[in-house]
């Protein structure tokens, strides 16, 4: 990579796209962005297919957008939401409420500890049952990083109500799990 790039803002590497440095900041910009909206992708779609076909889409359209728009402030978040919306469009498309997730989706390392493979299968588990509206809020929160105020903005509701729906989905998933945590 470039380190030409590294020491400017999204913002920057954004209105970049509109001059002749358009590769190197496209590039920067991916590499910031893209393990964080593919593993989006690959949690909200359930299949590495699909999730890869959203994912080049959501670049795509992000690239597409700097002729239109001179000036982006959070284009972290605007990629992610490009991201949300084109999952949405698929899952409709495919109407499937049965999502199946592979496990190495949630495995963000290449853990060989037995207790934390069995943890994570556990979680795999508990969100394929939550609903889908509570386990996207949950992933963006807690595996996006993402604040409140971005939930809020990204979905499009009050804060207030991020936060109630982030709590719900945190106490869902300790309702499930707590039967197999008394027995670890």
């Amino acid at each position: 990579m470039n380190q030409e790039f590294n020491e400017y803002t999204d913002s920057e590497l954004f209105a970049l796209l509109r001059t002749d440095k358009r590769e190197g900041a496209f590039a920067e910009l991916y590499s910031r962005f893209s393990p964080n909206v593919f593993a989006y992708c690959m949690r909200v779609l359930g299949s590495r297919d699909a999730a890869y076909d959203v994912f080049q889409e959501a670049f795509m359209r992000l690239y597409q957008t700097a002729d239109r728009m001179e000036h982006l402030e959070n284009v972290r978040g605007y990629t992610l939401a490009i991201c949300r919306n084109l999952c949405l469009n698929e899952k409709k498309r495919v109407s499937s409420q049965n999502l199946q997730f592979e496990d190495a989706v949630y495995n963000p390392g290449v853990s060989r500890d037995a207790e934390r493979s069995e943890m994570l299968q556990l979680i795999n588990m508990a969100m394929e049952l939550l609903p889908s509206d509570m386990r996207e809020i949950f992933v963006l929160r807690e595996y996006d990083g993402l604040s409140y105020n971005e939930i809020s903005a990204l979905l499009n509701i009050k804060l207030d109500t991020a936060k109630v729906r982030v709590f719900r989905a945190r106490q869902r998933i300790k309702e499930i799990l707590q039967p197999y945590l008394n027995e670890l």
